[in-house]
């Protein structure tokens, strides 16, 4: 497999991850978020079983990207640190090692005895993938398009795992209390423009969040502007960090392509 779009979309992950010398462990959980956001709407957080599940697949896809030449496994020369000059893992270690749940799913506990392994792309691996990355009929990304002020500001807010839409940390702006009704509605639908373009193209998911350390729900396009002018819904008069609307990057093939 020599072709990018011949990869599965695990092992086009793997090689994205590869590029960045990231580490297997936790593979499994960010592999299954981003099959979540290309076949299966909902949930985007994968179940400790799930994750579980998916291991022989990424086992089978790290074998075929190392015999095709897109990418290598390194031993860490320290469990807290993936180091990039660490040895390659190849041969029966290699089958081994992948086989092992251990190596692709995130510890729930001290990680401090398991063998740290990390992903590097060779660089015919890079060029392959730049190939099809940077051709002239590549989707273009929300990172490629010229943005407003405003815009730039959702799209830094869905790149950061603390960035919040409304609540007391939100980037929006509180609802006016003197607006009600059709005039209420007509100030939030000006307001999530920025939001809703991206929204739109599927670069950006809208996700509620109840309660502090609750897991989001996604907000459907349909139902922006309804759930945005419910001011117990924004959580505008709350003091708790963690509660309103968040956004986030989709992990799409297309988005994620870069």
């Amino acid at each position: 497999m020599e072709n990018w779009d011949e990869l599965t979309v695990t092992e086009q992950v793997l090689v994205r991850r590869a590029i960045t010398g990231a580490s297997l462990c936790g593979s499994a959980r960010h592999i299954t978020a981003v099959l979540r956001w290309a076949e299966v709407p909902g949930r985007r957080n994968a179940s400790p079983a799930e994750e579980l599940e998916r291991v022989p697949e990424l086992a089978a896809a790290a074998l075929r990207l190392v015999a095709d030449g897109w990418l290598t496994v390194h031993r860490a020369l320290s469990a807290g640190f993936v180091r990039e000059d660490g040895p390659a893992v190849t041969g029966p270690e290699l089958e081994q090692v992948v086989a092992d749940p251990a190596t692709w799913l995130t510890p729930s506990g001290d990680a401090a005895g398991l063998p740290a392994l990390s992903l590097h792309a060779t660089a015919e691996g890079r060029h392959r993938r730049e190939v099809r990355a940077y051709a002239p009929d590549a989707p273009v990304t929300i990172h490629q398009l010229d943005l407003t002020e405003d815009e730039d500001r959702i799209r830094v807010c869905a790149m950061e795992a603390s960035g919040w839409l409304t609540g007391p940390f939100g980037i929006l702006a509180d609802l006016p209390a003197a607006l009600e009704g059709e005039e209420l509605r007509a100030y939030v639908a000006a307001d999530l423009a920025p939001l809703v373009r991206f929204v739109r193209a599927g670069m950006v998911e809208v996700l509620h969040v109840a309660e502090p350390s609750a897991e989001g729900v996604v907000v459907p396009p349909a139902d922006l502007l309804e759930a945005f002018s419910d001011r117990e819904l924004s959580c505008d008069d709350r003091d708790d960090w963690g509660v309103g609307f968040t956004c986030v990057l989709t992990q799409s093939p297309a988005n994620a392509l870069r």
